[in-house]
């Protein structure tokens, strides 16, 4: 399946809407952090434990939608959010990689 990018707050606002965990990580082009966690976020959307589960994964480009990251009150890059049954859940900001893994695996 791999990581789907929005492009629209439409898309957004559906992607957050799932009854199965949605991850959607807020990173911008130039942010180098953001370039370290972005394959983590890749192998984390190929795991077939991910997959089984549902778990969905989406890339928002921060200078690109502004709107939607005003919308999610994204102060830092990368920022990521997990939601599940179209609630927020939890919020990691920062490029720390087995956070990310532990935290995908505790709310799936």
């Amino acid at each position: 399946m791999g990581v789907q990018k929005i492009t629209s707050m439409e898309e957004y606002m559906a992607a957050i809407d799932s009854e199965n965990l949605t991850v959607i990580d807020f990173y911008a082009v130039w942010c180098g952090p953001c370039k370290v966690m972005s394959p983590e976020v890749e192998k984390a959307s190929e795991d077939p434990e991910n997959l089984r589960k549902g778990v969905k994964f989406y890339q928002v480009d921060v200078d690109e939608l502004t709107d939607v990251a005003r919308k999610a009150e994204i102060s830092a890059m990368p920022t990521f959010h997990f939601h599940k049954g179209g609630k927020k859940v939890f919020e990691q900001v920062g490029a720390q990689v087995s956070m990310f893994h532990t935290n995908v695996e505790s709310y799936r």
